[in-house]
């Protein structure tokens, strides 16, 4: 072997040395490594719903049933004979009983005498009651004043049953009195000159004073004006007196329900509201 060939057998030897020293190290180190866990999988769900449900107790199972333990049967004892029955007794006959003689009859009893029933009295035959004279529309009574009423005396209750209720005024009757003076003041009031600018915002309230007749008893008045500023204040006293003409122009007033004159609220006494037409 020359001097080539020994080192390179040198060299292989101290490779394999290295390497099993390498693989040595390698096992005893292996052993100290922890082992990692298993992965855990992990599923992503859009929606997750929650139910709380009490758990289902599982079914118990069926208790068998078990007859009782029952001892080693023993041998019955044999039955006694039965006794034969005793014969039933004859029944005795009797001898039949002697009928008995029959009763004498009974001597009939006297009758007692029947005495004639006294006759009572007739009563008095009612006299009959002369019926009324027909026509006079009232019905006899025998005595007494409990069924006269005093406060009908010197009435006629054929009167009192016919008389018409009396007419009262309410807001739809005072409505249409309303509409029917508008409608005859009307022509008056469109031939009032507006005297300025913003005199047709004042409202007016005319009272009305009437007759029967619908003519004016008194002067119509004049009530607290509304819609005055300061434009149209000045033309305050000019508008009342075009109000008041207005209505007398066209006075007496008629077509007005006579059965609502002199009753409460009635068009006796009478309030319209006047505005100049703008």
């Amino acid at each position: 072997m020359d001097r080539a060939e020994a080192t390179g057998l040198g060299v292989s030897i101290a490779g394999h040395v290295a390497l099993l020293a390498l693989l040595s190290l390698a096992l005893v180190t292996a052993g100290r490594i922890p082992l990692s866990p298993p992965p855990m999988e992990v599923s992503f769900v859009d929606e997750v719903a929650l139910t709380s449900a009490a758990p289902q107790p599982s079914p118990a199972p069926a208790a068998q049933a078990t007859a009782p333990d029952v001892g080693p049967t023993e041998d019955a004892a044999p039955a006694a004979p039965l006794a034969p029955a005793p014969a039933p007794p004859e029944a005795e006959v009797k001898p039949p009983k002697p009928v008995a003689e029959e009763a004498a009859p009974a001597p009939p009893t006297p009758r007692r005498a029947e005495r004639p029933a006294p006759q009572t009295p007739r009563r008095a035959e009612q006299r009959p009651v002369p019926p009324a004279p027909e026509g006079t529309g009232r019905t006899t009574r025998r005595s007494g004043l409990g069924d006269l009423d005093p406060r009908s005396f010197g009435r006629d209750p054929a009167a009192q049953r016919s008389a018409p209720p009396a007419a009262t005024m309410n807001a739809r009757a005072a409505a249409d009195i309303a509409s029917a003076i508008a409608r005859q003041v009307q022509p008056c009031a469109d031939r009032q000159i507006n005297p300025g600018p913003g005199a047709e915002r004042i409202v007016t309230p005319i009272i009305l004073s009437l007759n029967r007749d619908g003519s004016l008893k008194t002067r119509p008045r004049v009530g607290e004006q509304r819609g005055l500023d300061d434009e149209n204040s000045r033309y305050a006293r000019r508008v009342a007196d075009l109000a008041i003409n207005a209505f007398a122009s066209c006075a007496p007033l008629r077509g007005l329900p006579q059965e609502l004159y002199d009753v409460p609220r009635g068009w006796a006494n009478f309030t319209m509201n006047y505005r100049l037409p703008g």
